[in-house]
């Protein structure tokens, strides 16, 4: 009986002994280290043995300073990007090579690749500043190339320069000769086309066949006056004779105004004399009958004019105004056969000044090609920029990188952080069931038939002790899970942005990401959806549709109306408990989707982004066993998937 007792202590002792070995807080420590200590022993050594980097920088001026009199030009960032190009070059970058082997100081071979890939160029922006680079792990080294390197571009430039100055030139000359010789043609035919065509002068009034012209046009005007007058005074004329006044010539006209005068002054004398004496006393006194007499005999001659003078006067108005319309019929046909003299002479003048016109461009063009030549020479520097170096490269003293400090916590933390996760995914790996307890055994007696009613009373007092890893871990919160006709009602009354927002939740975004998305991010064609700077997700056709009925916004509702937009859609489509549909709950109901469907948590990953460990193992609870689905074989599409 003591020899069974010891025996039943030996084997307790040594149960309990394995129980402690194999005890999970010892499993989890030994896992802990065997992934911290090689992960960080390595990345420790493999930091602490990168070559510092070091970086030398010269600044360059691509485009020479102008005059402290003239205005700075500005930046001509595509002279900026030829430079570049150019520093870049095989023929700069193997003229370099040349420049180092022959230094004194060089005690290392150069080639262009590997200057290539040590240099940099760096514009400056909206200015024509460019910084030369080299990084590299010895500093004098990177000073002595950057250095060869300005130098060689430097006389590679000036070199250019002089021989495309000298071609230039040399073409503009031959113009210019050309020019010249085609002005002095050009001017020999013009003075012969004067010669031949009597033109004295580039003013046309100054030729004679336009001078004629002129003088015939003024004639013709004259002669049309001289015969309207005619013709009015003779029209004046035959009105008085109608009339029967007295008509007589105009050098007549001064005599008959004294007989007339003489007249009245006798009807006066009369008068007086007639108005004192009787007729019998004038006719018997001689002197007082006398002015009767003159009165009479005055009286004749009037009559005798005016009969002589009227026909005298119409037949002189008569021939003015023949002689009147005869010069004008006279000036009119010298005219008519001067037209044709003035018609080629028009002609003649207008090839004339087209001859001058052609010449005057020929001298235009050859002064712009003499000024050409003066630029070239006085200002050269504008034509072809110079590189003025603002900055040589210096000896550099600090190294840019690596960051030992920076990159040694970086490492301990990922060793950490890695370590933490290979527990966590052992100890989720590990679960098992627990075994029911083992028959007791007293002295070899095994009780396998104690009543049931003892049975129950030792296992309401020794409870059964298990190990759960997922209950081991800090609980998350876990969000609401969404029916499928929640999620159809609450898409069906969301406004056209807030369904965006639900399809590409149900297409494996974020927030995060959905709020970083652009226009030019979705590509409806190759249906992808390109995530600035993160990662490239297949798009759905659910999503496709949306964005192809709802054009893309171009600026998104910021996350607080997001929120708050499907906070209303969800109380407007009368959901119960609509504080609990959330961003969350809509990819953690898309997450089940998937899970469900058997796909594995490192691929669910690679649709959702990453997720932490407590998600994970949260998610690894509803997860369909086995998950062995590859991703192909998975359903993406939420709103077109049937039976889920």
């Amino acid at each position: 009986m003591n020899y069974q007792a010891h025996e039943y202590h030996m084997a307790s002792d040594e149960l309990n002994n394995s129980r402690r070995f194999n005890s999970p807080r010892l499993r989890r420590w030994l896992v802990f280290l065997l992934v911290f200590l090689p992960c960080m022993l390595v990345s420790q050594i493999y930091i602490f043995l990168q070559p510092a980097i070091y970086q030398s920088v010269a600044t360059v001026l691509t485009m020479a300073a102008t005059d402290i009199d003239q205005a700075s030009p500005s930046a001509d960032i595509q002279h900026v990007s030829i430079q570049k190009q150019i520093l870049l070059g095989t023929a700069i970058l193997e003229k370099t090579v040349d420049r180092l082997d022959n230094m004194l100081t060089n005690n290392r071979n150069w080639n262009a690749d590997e200057l290539r890939s040590m240099f940099a160029v760096i514009s400056e922006p909206e200015t024509n500043l460019v910084h030369l680079q080299a990084e590299g792990p010895e500093p004098k080294v990177l000073q002595r190339a950057v250095n060869a390197w300005i130098e060689t571009y430097l006389q590679i430039r000036a070199a250019f320069v002089a021989e495309n100055t000298e071609k230039v030139t040399a073409e503009i000359t031959d113009q210019l000769q050309r020019i010249d010789r085609q002005v002095a043609d050009k001017r020999n035919e013009i003075d012969r086309f004067r010669l031949q065509h009597d033109i004295l002068s580039t003013e046309s009034a100054d030729n004679q066949a336009h001078a004629r012209l002129q003088g015939l046009n003024k004639s013709l005007n004259s002669a049309l006056e001289e015969e309207v007058k005619a013709k009015a005074k003779l029209d004046t004329i035959l009105a008085a004779i109608s009339r029967n006044e007295v008509v007589v010539p105009e050098e007549d006209t001064r005599a008959m105004a004294v007989l007339l005068q003489q007249a009245e002054k006798l009807r006066a004398e009369l008068a007086a004399i007639e108005a004192h004496y009787t007729k019998d006393y004038i006719d018997l006194n001689p002197n007082l009958g006398k002015v009767r007499e003159q009165l009479i005999e005055i009286e004749a001659k009037i009559a005798e004019k005016a009969s002589v003078g009227k026909d005298f006067a119409r037949q002189e108005a008569e021939h003015n105004y023949a002689a009147a319309g005869q010069a004008v019929t006279a000036i009119r046909q010298q005219m008519q056969a001067h037209k044709q003299l003035a018609a080629e002479y028009t002609s003649q003048f207008t090839e004339h000044q087209a001859l001058q016109q052609e010449l005057l461009k020929l001298e235009t063009l050859q002064q712009d090609t003499k000024q050409r030549l003066v630029d070239i020479d006085v200002k050269q520097r504008e034509k072809y920029p110079q590189v003025d170096v603002v900055d040589w490269a210096s000896l550099p003293d600090t190294p840019i990188r690596p960051n030992y400090l920076q990159e040694s916590l970086l490492a301990f933390a990922g060793s950490l952080v890695l370590s933490l996760l290979a527990v966590l995914i052992i100890d989720y790996l590990s679960r098992e069931a627990i075994a029911p307890p083992a028959p007791m055994s007293l002295g070899g007696i095994h009780l396998h038939h104690q009543p049931r009613a003892m049975l129950d009373v030792a296992e309401q007092a020794s409870p059964q002790v298990g190990y759960d890893p997922l209950k081991a871990l800090p609980v998350v919160d876990i969000p609401r899970e969404l029916t499928r006709p929640e999620v159809l009602a609450l898409t069906q009354i969301a406004e056209p942005s807030i369904k965006a927002v639900i399809s590409l939740l149900f297409n494996g975004l974020s927030l995060a990401e959905i709020l970083s998305l652009s226009p030019d991010c979705l590509n409806i064609e190759a249906l992808m959806i390109l995530i600035p700077g993160q990662r490239n997700v297949l798009m759905t056709d659910s999503v496709a549709d949306c964005f192809s009925q709802y054009p893309a916004f171009e600026n998104w509702p910021t996350e607080a109306e997001i929120k708050t937009l499907l906070c209303c859609a969800a109380i407007d489509s009368g959901l119960p408990n609509p504080e609990l549909i959330t961003i969350e709950s809509l990819r953690y109901t898309y997450m089940l989707f998937l899970l469900r469907q058997g796909i594995k948590l490192a691929d669910l990953t690679k649709i959702v982004g990453p997720l932490s460990p407590d998600q994970l193992l949260e998610l690894g609870r509803h997860a369909a066993s086995p998950a062995n689905l590859g991703l192909e074989n998975i359903k993406l599409d939420y709103f077109r998937a049937t039976g889920s």
